[in-house]
């Protein structure tokens, strides 16, 4: 009964248009691009900041708990609601009553409700950006709850470093239910507490964000991308070194691509054309940039005079130069490829440098050991740490079995702790890494988990908002 008194008051609310129950839901709102599909009791969606907080009201009068959800690409589920009897999805999709440029500044302030793409849109002819580069396609909001990073990290950051201020509707009220501003947008600024940092990376488990101050960056003017066979891997940190050293801060990218993240994107084109159709065990993407135009500085000229000294000295045996565009796109469709040959189970890790290549070798043992007919199809940001460990299980092999997916992430997860890496890089933490994050933490650091779930207990006593729980409380669910 609850919930249908929500629905008549939410429909008042919001309008009939903007809001559903369980049976009416499009299926958009419950399915992520991966993973299985969700279940929720009701569905809403907000037209501006002011009916955010009247919904969160409502919701809290009517024990629903609250699941936000900006372009829902499903990396973790934390937007993807679970319970069919309690969860509202707040979709943010019209949150867009603020885009506010500051030229002089370079400052944007924004509602949640923007995609990454329609941002740089309108920013790409005043020679602007918001840096964050991804293959999806986000809102401001899911981006700041995830705290992405994106392949351009290594020089400009992930989300964190290129937000200013938020403004944030906390689920606990204090007794002011409107907007609370949170930073003012400024560059320099220790006037408060930097709440607004709080919010970021919490996956919406604090409260909803309606909308941030970012910082914008000049538009690159030019690109040189290059993809690199390496001698072998005891070579690809040698070549990092030597790229930044060479370079500096015109390295915008520096990937790395497996053989088989490498055939997944390449899968169904002429091999001919890269490598001469041998494809190297391991490959390297990196890429210049910057906002001199080329008749000052050629990037090109540049990319093509080092890699030439990294032949000479034999630590590069190949190298696939002017073909940005086709590059960019064969580190794109990777993906979309692999889930193509079968099942792909990701786990989005970050390592000191010094240890990215001993985890690889690693977890490739373990799976030679355990999971023979799995292949190990890891690639991602080496320039900054993180990777991408994609483990595919082929078609053929048929289903997996019950607890095969935890007992790899278990098992990976056990080495990344180790070596003193991050089991969560750039996807944040939701439901798909609950229990792993609550394991890693009670042992190595379980008083960081007493004030995580105390912190969280501050902002919503009631376990109202969000999908993620932060605390020592959680073990026992």
């Amino acid at each position: 009964m609850a919930v249908q008194e929500f629905l008549t008051q939410a429909r008042a609310l919001c309008g009939e248009a903007h809001v559903a129950g369980a049976a009416e839901i499009e299926p958009r709102y419950l399915q992520p691009a991966r993973y299985g599909a969700g279940q929720a009791a009701a569905w809403a969606r907000p037209g501006d900041a002011a009916q955010a907080a009247a919904l969160l009201a409502l919701a809290r009068r009517h024990g629903l708990r609250v699941v936000p959800q900006g372009a829902h690409t499903g990396l973790v589920r934390a937007a993807t609601p679970q319970d069919a009897r309690r969860d509202l999805v707040l979709s943010t999709e019209r949150l867009r009553e603020v885009f506010e440029l500051d030229e002089l500044d370079r400052t944007l302030r924004v509602s949640a409700g923007w995609r990454l793409s329609e941002i740089n849109e309108r920013l790409a002819p005043l020679g602007l950006w918001f840096p964050i580069d991804l293959s999806a396609d986000p809102s401001v909001g899911g981006m700041l709850s995830h705290n992405t990073g994106g392949t351009r990290m290594l020089r400009y950051g992930d989300v964190r470093a290129n937000t200013l201020g938020l403004v944030v509707l906390p689920a606990e009220t204090l007794g002011h239910d409107g907007p609370l501003r949170l930073g003012q947008g400024l560059q320099k600024d220790n006037s408060a507490l930097a709440l607004q940092q709080l919010f970021i990376g919490a996956s919406g488990s604090l409260g909803l964000i309606v909308e941030a101050t970012l910082k914008l960056s000049p538009l690159p003017r030019q690109r040189a991308v290059a993809l690199l066979a390496p001698r072998d891997t005891a070579a690809v940190l040698p070549l990092y070194q030597a790229a930044m050293a060479r370079w500096g801060s015109l390295v915008s990218a520096f990937e790395g691509l497996s053989r088989e993240a490498l055939a997944a994107g390449l899968h169904g084109q002429d091999l001919s054309r890269w490598f001469r159709g041998r494809l190297p065990e391991y490959a390297l993407l990196i890429e210049l940039g910057s906002e001199l135009p080329r008749q000052q500085l050629d990037l090109a000229q540049l990319l093509q005079v080092g890699l030439e000294e990294d032949l000479a000295c034999g630590l590069l045996s190949d190298a696939v130069l002017e073909a940005d565009e086709a590059v960019w796109a064969l580190r794109h469709r990777i993906s979309e490829g692999l889930r193509a040959q079968g099942t792909v189970i990701g786990l989005d890790l970050s390592l000191p440098r010094r240890h990215f290549m001993a985890l690889r070798e690693r977890g490739r043992a373990w799976l030679a050991a355990h999971w023979p007919q799995a292949r190990l199809a890891d690639f991602g940001h080496l320039g900054d740490g993180g990777l991408h460990f994609n483990v595919l299980w082929p078609r053929e092999a048929g289903p997996l079995a019950p607890g095969q997916d935890l007992a790899l992430r278990q098992a990976v997860y056990a080495m990344v702790a180790e070596l003193g890496g991050s089991i969560s890089a750039e996807h944040g933490v939701g439901p798909q890494l609950a229990q792993a994050y609550r394991a890693h933490w009670q042992g190595l650091n379980p008083a960081l988990l007493a004030w995580s779930g105390r912190l969280q207990s501050l902002f919503d006593p009631e376990r109202q908002m969000g999908l993620a729980e932060w605390g020592l409380e959680a073990m026992t669910d």
